[in-house]
């Protein structure tokens, strides 16, 4: 088949699905509906890091978690690699260890002994890129970059 006939073929389809009653909406999709069925809501505190509610860009990210007097982010990048299977730094030797750049502690030992208790929220709005953590009097924000370098 020529590019022509490819051509009138395509045109002819779209013009058959579009005519049909109902079709033309499902092609206008509302992204931002179907993108946040896969939000994550956390209605207690993620004390570890392997807990911690995740965002990122692709290629850059980070967890976000916290611990009673502190807001913890783990900063990761795909092309970094912190050890290898030479390392004796890791526990899990026998792989490569990939992602771990550095972490973020926002720490508030001087306001109160438990800052995060089990009053606190973490939403992750998948469609926003946007980690919310909230605790009376405080709500923090961490969104992912729009830039993939």
């Amino acid at each position: 088949m020529d590019r022509s006939n490819l051509a009138r073929l395509v045109a002819a389809i779209l013009v058959l699905v579009l005519s049909v009653p109902g079709m033309a909406r499902l092609l206008n999709v509302d992204y931002r509906s179907l993108v946040s069925r896969a939000d994550l809501d956390y209605n207690e505190p993620a004390h570890r890091s392997e807990e911690g509610t995740p965002v990122g860009n692709g290629r850059m990210g980070s967890l976000v978690w916290t611990t009673p007097t502190a807001l913890r982010l783990q900063i990761n990048r795909v092309d970094v690699f912190a050890s290898n299977c030479a390392t004796n730094s890791f526990p899990e030797r026998h792989r490569d260890y990939c992602g771990g750049c550095g972490f973020v502690d926002v720490d508030f030992v001087e306001y109160d002994q438990d800052v995060f208790s089990e009053q606190t929220r973490q939403h992750l709005s998948c469609y926003d890129g946007l980690v919310t953590v909230k605790v009376k009097p405080w709500k923090f924000r961490c969104w992912r970059g729009t830039s993939r370098t």
